[in-house]
């Protein structure tokens, strides 16, 4: 895809900072609560288990690094007649830039080289919740779900970050070494289904949640430490998902610690 999804700005999470500050976050913070397609209460088949590839792109608080990879998920949900539950596996590559291009000795006291870092990592997510189904079965109101990613990122931005958070932290800088996170939260969704074209579907899905202790994790310079102090990690997903006769499209904003945007293609097995 040549044109890159471009994140603009975080609304939530540390969003005083002021345009010098630059954050070292995990990557997929922001892209890890993704859909899992689930069967609607009046289908025969109860299973549905979709394939799907992503392109997704992310910036941190305050423009700090951008993030641009490519993830492939499988996942397998089941309905019954009051709740569902689904799970699921994921994995990602990509790459981190970031950092100020003018590296004299004063800038680096400051501020952070320009750098340019594969990431990768893999994950799982698990959501369970309840449901009801409209009389004529088209609509279901999934209107309470607990959602979990769990997720491991490696790759050279990882151990960039190690090495930062380990050395004396340049003074507009604030960066984390977290490596396995988890995130978690509830949603609401509501989907439906073309009266004549039952295989015809649209929903719309909207997440609140965050990773605790995440904002603790953080190493700052002094120019960052007031900026970041009493943060918290608590953010927002919201999704619009269509299919269309086992092919289906989802795409998603997130303002999850970073702000973050997906685009994902997949297919359901019944």
């Amino acid at each position: 895809m040549k044109t890159k999804i471009i994140a603009l700005s975080s609304l939530l999470f540390l969003a005083t900072f002021t345009s010098c500050t630059s954050l070292l976050t995990p990557a997929i913070l922001g892209n890890n609560m993704g859909y899992m397609p689930k069967a609607m209460g009046a289908d025969t088949n109860k299973t549905l288990t979709t394939v799907s590839v992503s392109y997704a792109g992310s910036i941190s608080p305050n423009a700090g690094t951008s993030f641009s990879f490519g993830m492939a998920n499988v996942s397998q949900s089941h309905t019954f007649e009051k709740a569902n539950i689904s799970y699921g596996i994921f994995g990602y590559a990509g790459k981190a830039s970031g950092g100020d291009n003018d590296n004299n000795a004063e800038d680096l006291k400051n501020y952070l080289p320009s750098f340019q870092k594969s990431i990768s990592g893999i994950g799982l997510r698990l959501s369970a919740g309840f449901h009801n189904t409209s009389a004529n079965g088209n609509t279901d109101f999934r209107y309470i779900n607990f959602e979990n990613a769990l997720s491991f990122e490696g790759g050279a931005y990882t151990k960039f970050r190690q090495e930062v958070y380990s050395n004396p932290v340049p003074d507009y800088v604030a960066v984390t070494n977290r490596k396995v996170l988890w995130t978690t939260g509830l949603s609401t969704e509501v989907i439906w289904r073309a009266r004549n074209d039952h295989d015809i579907r649209h929903a719309f899905r909207f997440f609140l949640g965050g990773t605790p202790n995440f904002a603790d994790s953080f190493r700052s310079g002094v120019k960052a430490y007031d900026e970041i102090n009493g943060k918290n990690s608590f953010g927002w997903v919201f999704n619009y998902f269509l299919y269309i006769r086992r092919f289906s499209l989802s795409y998603e904003l997130a303002d999850n610690v970073n702000y973050a945007q997906k685009i994902s293609f997949g297919y359901s097995f019944r």
